[in-house]
């Protein structure tokens, strides 16, 4: 009696240490699961949080008279810095390299690609009675295609060198450049008061671009030197926490100037991607986050509050769904039959680009966490990331078995 008088009062930061411990647990439990279905292991995560969250068994199963699962303060930290690794682990994946090669014709896929299903997002819930910075954080959540997942499918099948593959896989670039961007925009937007004209939200557009090129510009002149500097060193993991607090600082300095800081966070990965010791890098930030990745996503998952789900939640996740894909698919598909002059190419790149992902989610959980996104919106948004990134893998990997492509060509 006396030990659960103690523990009942347990320090906040312990139950965040106990909290975490038990969904990174069972995030990597459910995703071994989903990877042995070749299904994406990020919904694993995601559903381990849901069954896990204080909305489910979390509240269910007590410890010294508290719930196993306490979402606090200090597990959103947690989940914060999760974000910013990701960020930034993507923008090691992406580097200025990638780019560069991108040309216009990635860069027209990307734009019809981002700005049928944001615009269709917005004006959906418009239509709905929605706020206005509710349905602008929800059409930035139908942006950006999950690379990934589709990446994943392309290896698989020894497409990521084929016409499409390529345009694919620099289309998504571009893209997630565009929903990062856009996040940065509709944060300031919402942080006024979530009402602007065209005009001003033109120029925030274009000026919140330009600081993110400038970032991108000016950490790729400074954190590549300083990386190397770091290699000059003889402590063990110099180069290492170097890359780290880089990511940190671009992170605080991206806030600071009222942007986002996971935008901060994916420009210092670019950046850092230049440096001599990516390989070094990019192996340790890997490991990193096989901690943090899991935290972000099971804590992500765990604040869905499934008592509020119903017939209605359910039916706005499956309009928002075939909305997403449909808009997505349509915007790709045009641009890339265009270039690539093939029915079959361009469908396969227009699936391909259907999966939302991590940025997404990122952004739904920014719009939870500041109170634009209410919980119904916020599982419906949710609900469309997991099911877009359920069915395009399984739609493309389709497309490849059933018909003959030059991917065959590449492995002779």
């Amino acid at each position: 009696m006396a030990a659960e008088v103690v523990m009942s009062g347990m320090d906040p930061i312990m139950r965040a240490i106990v909290t975490i411990s038990v969904l990174i647990f069972f995030a990597k439990i459910f995703a071994s699961a989903f990877s042995s279905l070749r299904l994406p292991s990020v919904i694993g995560e995601l559903l381990a949080g849901i069954v896990l969250g204080p909305y489910a068994l979390g509240s269910g199963i007590e410890i010294f008279g508290e719930p196993l699962v306490v979402l606090n303060e200090y597990v959103d930290v947690f989940a914060e810095i999760g974000a910013i690794m990701i960020l930034f682990s993507i923008g090691l994946e992406m580097g200025l390299a990638s780019l560069k090669r991108t040309g216009v014709w990635a860069v027209l896929v990307a734009t019809g690609g981002a700005l049928l299903p944001f615009i269709a997002g917005y004006q959906l819930y418009l239509y709905l009675g929605a706020p206005h910075s509710t349905a602008l954080m929800i059409g930035a959540v139908m942006v950006a295609t999950s690379l990934a997942i589709s990446v994943r499918i392309l290896d698989d099948f020894h497409a990521l060198k084929t016409d499409e593959g390529s345009l694919l896989v620099n289309s998504a670039v571009i893209d997630d450049v565009l929903g990062v961007v856009i996040l940065a925009v509709i944060s300031s937007i919402v942080a006024k008061g979530g009402v602007m004209d065209i005009y001003s939200t033109l120029t925030m557009t274009a000026t919140f671009f330009l600081i993110w090129i400038l970032m991108i510009i000016v950490g790729a002149y400074i954190l590549p030197r300083v990386i190397e500097q770091a290699t000059m060193l003889r402590t063990e993991g110099a180069v290492e926490a170097a890359a780290i607090g880089s990511a940190f600082i671009m992170a605080a300095i991206a806030g600071a100037l009222g942007l986002s800081p996971v935008v901060g966070s994916y420009a210092a990965g670019m950046a850092v991607a230049e440096s001599r010791a990516h390989p070094r890098i990019k192996d340790f930030i890997r490991h990193i986050n096989q901690i943090f990745s899991p935290v972000f996503f099971t804590v992500l998952g765990a604040k869905m509050n499934i008592m509020v789900f119903s017939g209605e939640v359910l039916i706005g996740t499956l309009i928002l769904t075939a909305i997403a894909i449909i808009t997505k698919f349509a915007g790709c598909f045009l641009a890339a039959l265009v270039k690539l002059r093939d029915l079959m190419k361009s469908v396969r790149l227009g699936v391909g680009m259907i999966p939302r992902g991590e940025i997404g989610l990122i952004i739904a959980a920014i719009g939870l966490k500041r109170g634009v996104l209410p919980e119904t919106i916020y599982m419906e948004s949710i609900g469309m990331v997991i099911i877009t990134s359920l069915i395009a893998p399984i739609i493309l990997s389709k497309l490849y078995e059933a018909i003959p492509t030059e991917a065959e060509a590449v492995l002779e």
